[in-house]
């Protein structure tokens, strides 16, 4: 089995900003909730997984090669994203 590498990203669904992190062994291009469907079309040469859950670990689907036949992952969280605040009127 390969190592753990660190993966994060963000997607936007009905106005919301979300973000992702997870430790897993093939390369995740996104994650999604899977209530946040449906999801996008994979591009050309990748694929939608739904990885097995861990845990309280979220439903989610996850965005890899579409030559990965098995991974691993571990830590998986999505998350709101918190927006900067925006600047007081003078």
């Amino acid at each position: 089995m390969s190592a753990f590498q660190a993966y994060a990203g963000a997607y936007e669904h009905e106005g919301g900003a979300f973000a992702w992190r997870c430790y897993a062994t093939a390369r995740i291009h996104e994650v999604r909730r899977r209530e946040h469907g449906p999801l996008p079309r994979p591009p050309k040469g990748r694929k939608w997984v739904s990885p097995a859950r861990h845990g309280c670990e979220q439903d989610v689907s996850c965005l890899v090669d579409e030559t990965v036949e098995e991974f691993s992952q571990i830590l998986l969280q999505v998350q709101a994203a918190q927006r900067d605040a925006e600047p007081a009127s003078a």
